[in-house]
């Protein structure tokens, strides 16, 4: 099993240090600002990427954690509070469980606009299980044990690399707290998940979409002891 800090880049500290976030805010600022008058997400990351000289890795962060006034208040509607007594949990595998292995990595997370955290992995498409997956798989399944959840449905891409490994993982993770889980294979889970209720997931289109999201990923990063957590503040 490899022992890697995900989503671990070495330039972290000086592009999201404390002068650099306050750049970064003026920058969220202004893409907000051409969100809100119909510029595309992609086209207005470009336009304030290359007026404040920004990295890719700075643009990737600023897509992540920025959406329009009107995205804002359709993730807020589909928000819980709180999870239902006994009700059916969909978790967005991939994404919680990355998560989790970043912050426990001890790198870089953002949190976003919307309360909800993301990172900078980039994976795109290829995986392995490292040393903190089942750390993080315990995490998850131990939090929604404490909710009292019914069960929990566990969403993971097929074709992304080692998928597999990734279920047997959960799936250990999940006998050793003992809680019901099922544990679904398919080709795109963002799909499946658009059309579920008590989602657990950080990706941008699955909670404008999904019935209703609960921010499972507040809970589990305050309970680590020293996250390594970048906000960039934005005025409106």
């Amino acid at each position: 099993m490899k022992d890697i800090r995900r989503g671990y880049h070495e330039d972290d500290h000086k592009l999201f240090g404390e002068d650099a976030c306050r750049i970064l805010s003026s920058c969220a600022d202004d893409i907000t600002y051409l969100l809100n008058r119909g510029y595309g997400h992609k086209q207005a990351i470009t336009f304030v990427g290359n007026h404040y000289l920004l990295s890719e890795r700075q643009r990737t962060a600023l897509m992540r954690i920025t959406c329009s006034d009107e995205m804002y208040r359709l993730r807020k509607q589909k928000q819980l509070t709180s999870l239902p007594q006994n009700c059916t949990v969909h978790v967005d595998a991939f994404n919680a469980v990355v998560l989790l292995e970043t912050a426990l990595s001890g790198s870089m997370i953002l949190r976003g606009r919307d309360g909800c955290y993301r990172d900078l992995s980039g994976l795109a498409g290829t995986y392995s299980v490292i040393a903190k997956t089942m750390p993080a798989a315990e995490m998850i399944i131990g939090k929604l044990k404490e909710h009292g959840v019914r069960e929990t449905v566990f969403w993971v891409d097929s074709p992304v690399s080692n998928s597999g490994r990734l279920k047997q993982v959960i799936a250990e993770a999940a006998e050793k707290r003992q809680l019901p889980i099922d544990i679904q294979m398919v080709r795109n889970a963002d799909t499946e998940l658009k059309k579920q209720e008590n989602v657990i997931t950080g990706d941008s289109v699955i909670l404008e979409e999904c019935i209703s999201w609960y921010n499972l990923y507040e809970e589990l990063i305050q309970e680590m002891e020293t996250p390594w957590v970048v906000k960039i503040q934005q005025r409106n």
